[in-house]
C-alpha cells in the first residue's frame, strides 16, 4: 500500500515554519497575485497560519458551508469534502477522521481555519515567505519543491515527529489511495452558467426540531413519479442543502443513521444522472444523499406531517412546443420544453407508428399544426396517469433509422435512411437483422468485445456489411442509448452498443432474422465477482527494488482473469484493465451496479521503522475485510469474514507464505462500501528481500492467481 505517513507527515510539519508573533501584517498570495478585501486579515495562532474559511476558499474554486448548529465548517472542492468544527482538532476528510495542528476559531464573526491543511489536502502547493511574512498558494503546481521550503530560523519550532506505529499495523496505516488525483494546472472545481443551476423551489423551509436519533430504513425511487421519498424509523429531526458548483444537490439528514448506503436507482422520470446515498458523519451523526442534476432542474424538500418521510421532488418538464424539419431526407423532431426532455424511444408499434415517451412531462403543445415528412406521415400527443407524456410518430412506407440528439432546452428526434433491414425491438432489447436483405453469418464466428468500462459493447459480425449500409439507432431507454452500424477495417459489419450500464448480448437466429439480444450480466451468468487491482494511475502504492504495487497486482489480477473467463458458471470484471487511476469510492460502486456476487481487492505490502527507512523483516500474506462481525450467517449465507477466510486459507496453502492472518478494516472504502462479501488480499511485502524475490516470479505470480480463483470456486461452491 502507499505509505501516507508522508502525507500525515507533511501534515504534521504544515506551519513549523510560522513564527508565533503578531508583529506585521501577513500578506495572502494566490497563483502569483496578493489577495486583499478580506473581511479579517490572516493572523497566526499556536505557530500557525489561520485565513476567513469563505473568502478564501470560494477564491480557489471551492465552495464553503456553514452550519450554526453544529459550529462546522464544510469545504467542497472537486470530489472532496473537507469539514471541520470549531474548537476541534479532529477534521473529517472524505469520510476519515484527521487531526490538524490547530483548531479553527471565530474571530470578529468570521470563521478562521488553518491554511495550509486543507489546501495541501486539495493538492495546492502551499509555502511560507517568513522574510516578507506572505503565505503563497498555487493550484497551477501539486506539490512543492523540497528545495524551495525555507529552513528553520531560530524562531521556528522544531518539526514534530509521531512515532511510527507498531510493525505489524504499519503496511494500512500507510494507504493514500483514497486521495483523489492532483488537479491539472489551474484546477479548479468547473463550473455551469448560473443560468443553468439547479434550483431549490420548495414552498417552505423545514424547520429544525431536536428529536431522538433516527434511522433512514429505505429510499424510494420515483419510477415516473418525478419524487425520491426517504423513509425514516422515527421523526427527522434537521434536513439541510446546498448546491456544488458542478450541479450536485446535497441533502444532509442530521441527526440520523443511514441503513441504506451505495447508489440509489436513477428514473428517467427525473434530471437526475446519479444518485447515491452514505453515512457521512458518524460524530455527529449525519446521512448524505448526493444527486447530480441535470442544467436548470429545480426541486423542493418536504417533510411529511409525522416528519418520517422526506420527499425530494422534482419538477415536471412542461412540453411547450414541437416542429418538424425535413431536407428530402431526413425528418427531425424538435421537442422543446422548460428543460431538457428526458425520452424513451418505443417502436413496439412496428412497422406503423413509433411512440416517443417523455417522462415527468406535461405535453402543451400541439402537434395539429405538424406538416408531415420524408417518413413521419402524422402525429398524436397525450398524457399518461403516470405524469408522462407522449408523441406517437404514424411513419409511411419506410420505417426510418433515428437517432437522437440533445441540445440545450431540446430533444431532435432524427428519422433518415442509413441501415436497411435492421430494427430494435424496446420491448426485447433486440436487434433483428433481417434474412431479406440477403445477409447472413455463422453465428459461431461472431467476435465479442466487451469494453465493460467504457459501457462499449462490439460485436464483428464476419459477412460483408453493405448490403445493411451504416448509422446508428437512438435507443435512450435507460440500458441502450445508441447503436452504430459501420464496417470494420476488413469489411465486417460491425454493431457497437453505448450502453448506459453494464451489458452482456447474446445471439441467435429464426428463420426470419439474426437476433442480437442485450442481457443483465446476471442473466447470462449465475455468479458474478469483480477483481479489483489495487492502486492505478495517480496512486502507485507501494514500491522497492524497482517493483511497484499497482502494476505488480494489475499482472495478477489479469491472471485470476484468465482463470474466470475459463469458468462458465462465473463471470469476472475488473475495476482497471491498465494504468488508469481509479477513486476506491468508484470500485466499490462498480460492483453494485454489477449486482456482483462477490469483490476480491488485490494490494502488496510494505513496512517502514520510520519514514523512508524500511523494514525488511515483515513478511507474508493477510487478508482484510469489512463489517463481517456485524453480520449474521443464516440460512447458508455467506459473511465477509467467511469469504475472508477462506481466502487467507487458499493464499496461504498455494503460496506457502507467512500467515498473517484476518484483519478487520474499518476505514478501507472498498470493502466498507461493497454491498457484497469483500475481501481485500495482502499477498506479500515487497520491502521484504525474499519476498519480492518471489513475487516477480511468474509461477509464484501464477501461484497468486491460482489461490485467488480457487477461494472464489470454493465460496461459490459452498455458498452460491
Amino acid at each position: 500500500m502507499k505509505k501516507l505517513i508522508c502525507f500525515c507527515f507533511i501534515v504534521i510539519l504544515s506551519g513549523v515554519f510560522y513564527t508565533s508573533t503578531y508583529a506585521s501584517e501577513i500578506r495572502l498570495n494566490i497563483n502569483g497575485q496578493h489577495l486583499t478585501g478580506l473581511p479579517s486579515p490572516p493572523i497566526i495562532r499556536n505557530d500557525r497560519t489561520l485565513v476567513p474559511a469563505r473568502a478564501v476558499f470560494e477564491h480557489l474554486g471551492s465552495t464553503v458551508n456553514w452550519h450554526a448548529g453544529h459550529r462546522q465548517v464544510s469545504i467542497f472542492h472537486g470530489n472532496d469534502v473537507l469539514v471541520m468544527t470549531i474548537g476541534s482538532t479532529t477534521a473529517n476528510l472524505n469520510g476519515n477522521n484527521i487531526t490538524m495542528p490547530t483548531a479553527p476559531i471565530i474571530v470578529n464573526d468570521s470563521t478562521m481555519i488553518p491554511l495550509r491543511f486543507p489546501s495541501e489536502a486539495f493538492g495546492f502547493f502551499v509555502d511560507w515567505d517568513s522574510v516578507n511574512r506572505i503565505a503563497i498558494i498555487d493550484t497551477r503546481v501539486t506539490a512543492p519543491p523540497t528545495q524551495n521550503n525555507p529552513p528553520p530560523t531560530q524562531n521556528d519550532p522544531p518539526p514534530i515527529q509521531n512515532d511510527p506505529p507498531p510493525a505489524d499495523e504499519q503496511p494500512h496505516g500507510f494507504d493514500d489511495s483514497d486521495l483523489p488525483p492532483p488537479p491539472a494546472p489551474g484546477g479548479n472545481l468547473p463550473t455551469i452558467p448560473i443560468s443553468d443551476r439547479a434550483r431549490n423551489i420548495s414552498s417552505s423551509p423545514i424547520t429544525a426540531i431536536p428529536h431522538s436519533p433516527t434511522t433512514i430504513t429505505q429510499i424510494q425511487s420515483p419510477a415516473n413519479t418525478g419524487a425520491y421519498v426517504i423513509m425514516a424509523s422515527s421523526a427527522i429531526s434537521e434536513v439541510s442543502y446546498f448546491i456544488l458548483a458542478d450541479n450536485r444537490i446535497v441533502i444532509d439528514i442530521h441527526n440520523a443513521i443511514s441503513s441504506v448506503t451505495g447508489d440509489i436507482a436513477v428514473d428517467s422520470s427525473v434530471p437526475v444522472s446519479e444518485a447515491r446515498a452514505a453515512q457521512f458523519s458518524s460524530a455527529p451523526l449525519i446521512t448524505r444523499i448526493v444527486f447530480q442534476a441535470n442544467p436548470r432542474a429545480e426541486f423542493s424538500l418536504s417533510l411529511s406531517s409525522d416528519r418520517r418521510a422526506l420527499t425530494v421532488a422534482f419538477a415536471g418538464n412542461n412540453i411547450t412546443d414541437l416542429s418538424l424539419q425535413s431536407d428530402g431526407n431526413s425528418d427531425s423532431l424538435i421537442i422543446r420544453g422548460n428543460i431538457m426532455p428526458s425520452v424513451r424511444v418505443c417502436t413496439a408499434g412496428f412497422p406503423n407508428f413509433l411512440t416517443i415517451n417523455i417522462n415527468n412531462a406535461r405535453m402543451l403543445a400541439n402537434a395539429n399544426n405538424i406538416e408531415s415528412g420524408v417518413f413521419a406521415r402524422n402525429f398524436a400527443t397525450g398524457q399518461r396517469a403516470d405524469g408522462s407524456a407522449y408523441i406517437r410518430v404514424y411513419v409511411g412506407d419506410q420505417w426510418p433509422t433515428f437517432t437522437v440528439t440533445q441540445s440545450d432546452n431540446a430533444v431532435i428526434f432524427m428519422m433518415h435512411h442509413g441501415i436497411t433491414g435492421v430494427r430494435y425491438d424496446s420491448a426485447r432489447r433486440e436487434i433483428h437483422i433481417c434474412r431479406s436483405t440477403g445477409f447472413n453469418v455463422d453465428i459461431g464466428q461472431i467476435q465479442h468485445v466487451d469494453e465493460y468500462l467504457r459501457l462499449r459493447y462490439t460485436l464483428i459480425l464476419p459477412h460483408a456489411a453493405p448490403m445493411l449500409g451504416r448509422g446508428e439507432i437512438g435507443v435512450m431507454d435507460g440500458l441502450i442509448d445508441t447503436i452504430t452500424l459501420d464496417t470494420d477495417p476488413f469489411g465486417n459489419a460491425r454493431f457497437v452498443f453505448n450502453t448506459g450500464r453494464v451489458l452482456a448480448f447474446s445471439v441467435h437466429e429464426t428463420a426470419e432474422s439474426f437476433i442480437i439480444r442485450a442481457h443483465l450480466p446476471s442473466d447470462v451468468r449465475p455468479f458474478i465477482v469483480v477483481i479489483d487491482p489495487g492502486h492505478g494511475g495517480w496512486a502507485p502504492g507501494a514500491s522497492h527494488g524497482g517493483v511497484v504495487e499497482r502494476e505488480l497486482v494489475l499482472i495478477i489480477a489479469h491472471k485470476v482473469m484468465q482463470l474466470l473467463d475459463n469458468n462458465p458458471s462465473i463471470s469476472g470484471y475488473m475495476t482497471r484493465w491498465d494504468n488508469t487511476g481509479v477513486f476506491n469510492q468508484r470500485r466499490a460502486e462498480f460492483a453494485n451496479e454489477l449486482g456482483a456476487d462477490l469483490f476480491v481487492s488485490i494490494h502488496a505490502n510494505a513496512a517502514e521503522l520510520s519514514p523512508g527507512v524500511i523494514n525488511p523483516e515483515p513478511n507474508g500474506v493477510e487478508t482484510w475485510y469489512n463489517f463481517g462481525e456485524l453480520e449474521q450467517s443464516s440460512n447458508n449465507r455467506l459473511t465477509s469474514r467467511q469469504f475472508a477466510e477462506i481466502m487467507q486459507r487458499h493464499l496461504r496453502n498455494r503460496t506457502g507464505a507467512a500467515d498473517r492472518g484476518l484483519r478487520y478494516g474499518a476505514g478501507l472504502v472498498v470493502l466498507r462500501d461493497s454491498n457484497m462479501p469483500s475481501a481485500l488480499l495482502e499477498i506479500g511485502f515487497l520491502t521484504n528481500p525474499a519476498e519480492l524475490a518471489r513475487l516477480t516470479t511468474p509461477a509464484h505470480q501464477w501461484q497468486i492467481a491460482h489461490a485467488i480463483y480457487d477461494g472464489i470456486v470454493e465460496t461459490f461452491t459452498r455458498f452460491g
